[in-house]
């Protein structure tokens, strides 16, 4: 699914999408209360790995955007062959008729375009494996630091680790953050990371652009089915302008709600009808 910022979208797909491998270094039978900052984070980092990976279950919620304006809410339905969302209200208010018909159009013309599916699923991989690379990183470009525990739950605060070196734009730019995550250790799942450029950053000494200091990402996941997590909240306020990020500059409030699993065996086509009849069955109610 589309997001407006793409440093946004490296930092919160990074929770749920593909975590990288390789990455435990600790004791797998340790216990989570026995583990220093950095280790919990690279045990969760590796658990969530290993999550990803037997978690084949699709799912329809509905997807709230506040900013950019005017807000839109999206139903969306994940398949095997890729996800599809449906138009549902602008700025809080129903799709007119003419509005509805257009949004049946593009999606009808979708699932009948192999080439545009293809390409989708491309561009999908592509930011997964963005996504993946930074966080990757997280263990090793912070230094960890207990915050709060409460039940099963851990805050634990970070900051930049000065003998961390980043091999891309990205990770220089999330190595400039501080923060906190949440993670929940009996679950052994990260359930928030929010974090503040605390310093502008420029490129290139400003040639290829810039980050002003103070811009603040938020980013929240929840479990939806016992071991399913799925991301439920993103905030992404980061201003500046640089070259080699399309939409850097733009901020989004995100909010995923009312999952409900769909088959495994769920296809486009199905997806379609599905989505259509609700969207009939709204306008036909309001």
């Amino acid at each position: 699914m589309a997001r407006t910022g793409i440093l946004g979208f490296l930092l919160a797909a990074a929770i749920c999408s593909q975590m990288a491998a390789g990455q435990n270094s600790s004791n797998p039978n340790s216990s989570p209360q026995n583990l220093s900052p950095n280790e919990l984070v690279r045990k969760v980092v590796a658990h969530e790995l290993e999550a990803d990976d037997q978690d084949h279950t699709h799912w329809m919620y509905r997807d709230k955007v506040e900013i950019p304006a005017p807000g839109k809410t999206t139903m969306v339905v994940e398949t095997r062959e890729g996800d599809l969302a449906c138009l549902d209200e602008i700025g809080n208010r129903p799709l007119t008729a003419e509005q509805r018909s257009a949004e049946a159009q593009r999606i009808r013309q979708f699932v009948g375009d192999a080439s545009a599916q293809r390409k989708a699923r491309r561009a999908s991989a592509a930011d997964d494996q963005k996504s993946t690379e930074l966080f990757s990183i997280l263990p090793d470009a912070f230094v960890f630091r207990a915050e709060e525990t409460t039940g099963d739950t851990v805050k634990l605060g970070f900051e930049p680790n000065p003998e961390f070196h980043p091999h891309s734009m990205e990770a220089y730019v999330f190595h400039k953050m501080s923060g906190s995550v949440t993670v929940n250790t009996r679950e052994l799942r990260l359930a928030e990371i929010s974090g503040t450029l605390t310093k502008g950053v420029e490129f290139a000494g400003g040639l290829l652009g810039h980050l002003d200091a103070g811009g603040t990402f938020d980013a929240r996941q929840t479990e939806v089915a016992p071991g399913v997590w799925k991301i439920i909240r993103l905030k992404v306020d980061m201003r500046g302008k640089v070259l080699f990020f399309k939409t850097i500059g733009d901020q989004e409030d995100e909010t995923r709600s009312d999952f409900k699993q769909m088959p495994d065996t769920m296809t486009l086509s199905q997806a379609e009808q599905m989505l259509l009849k609700s969207g009939a069955e709204k306008a036909a109610g309001d």
